[in-house]
């Protein structure tokens, strides 16, 4: 229950705080994105038109990730966790103006909703075969998330690194989403990709196919 009401929380003010900017980050400086009309020679609106293509693509790769986190709650019996996460799910599809706080609640909470989930697969319980329907309805979405992590964490490295090592006020106050992703991306994939094992485990004791799940893992190099 506790649960279910802090997700409730989470979808309810997610998307009603404005995104701000964040503190400075170390990085390897590497030719810039060119010519544009503000810092340092960069163009701002290529700079942001970047990061809302990146803030999309690490949105769906949640989204991923949630659908199969529900499948898999419902699999485990756990239908509290698994409604509160399905509201989760909507608040995030319908989300506007998302920003680097709203980012890191998101990613935090699907974490938390993963912490959960991998407890419950450390009991090795087996599934009726309704169950097992159920949770293999979760693996490909699970798999579609990582991939779509990597992704998202490659491209915001390679924007990131474009800028150099001394980014502007303006360029942090513009771009905020960006660093936010290029910094906590990687420890998402570390989390969810560590996760995959258990998941892999579990199903194998049930019988169930992994093949798209490890696909993607094998796809991470790890």
């Amino acid at each position: 229950m506790k649960l279910l009401i802090k997700i409730f929380i989470f979808a309810s003010l997610i998307y009603h705080q404005p995104a701000q900017s964040i503190g400075d980050f170390e990085l390897p400086k590497i030719p810039g994105l060119g010519g544009g009309d503000s810092a340092g020679g960069l163009d701002i609106d290529a700079l942001t038109g970047k990061q809302s293509e990146l803030v999309k693509l690490m949105t769906q790769a949640i989204l991923n990730l949630t659908k199969a986190q529900i499948k898999f709650l419902e699999a485990l019996g756990e239908k509290e966790a698994a409604i509160a996460a399905g509201m989760y799910l909507e608040a995030l599809k319908t989300g506007e103006n998302i920003g680097k706080d709203n980012l890191k609640k998101a990613v935090e909470q699907t974490k938390t909703v993963q912490t959960l989930i991998n407890k419950k697969l450390a009991e090795n319980k087996v599934l009726d075969a309704k169950a097992k329907l159920t949770f293999a309805k979760g693996i490909p979405s699970y798999g579609k998330g990582l991939l779509g992590l990597s992704m998202t964490g490659l491209k915001a490295k390679q924007t990131v690194d474009s800028i150099g090592s001394n980014p502007s006020p303006l360029i942090l106050a513009k771009a905020g989403s960006l660093f936010f992703i290029a910094k906590e991306t990687p420890k998402a994939i570390g989390t969810f990709a560590s996760s995959t094992g258990t998941i892999v485990d579990f199903s194998t004791m049930n019988k169930i196919d992994t093949k798209p799940l490890e696909e993607a893992k094998n796809s991470l190099g790890r």
